[in-house]
């Protein structure tokens, strides 16, 4: 799945455009590697982003969803957060 379309499933990004536009901004990696908003994720792989903010977000992927729509409740079984900075500068 691209990660614009994971971030935005997941709810870690409110819209697609904004996880776009975060790629674009060089604030996603997908393991280690800045990404771009077509990269693909994959179960296990690790992503961080720079929200635009501060802080950051850091979280490896359990699972793919079927489709782009996922209900709120059913959110957080797509990811395991490993390390998150909420302090903005």
């Amino acid at each position: 799945m691209r990660i614009d379309l994971f971030l935005k499933a997941s709810g870690i990004l409110k819209s697609r455009s904004m996880a776009a536009g975060a790629c674009a901004a060089g604030a996603v990696t997908v393991n280690g590697k800045t990404a771009k908003s077509s990269s693909g994720v994959v179960p296990g792989s690790i992503v961080t982003v720079l929200r635009p903010r501060g802080g950051s977000i850091t979280f490896r992927v359990d699972s793919i969803p079927g489709s782009g729509n996922v209900p709120r409740a059913d959110r957080a079984s797509l990811f395991t957060v490993l390390e998150e900075d909420r302090n903005a500068d």
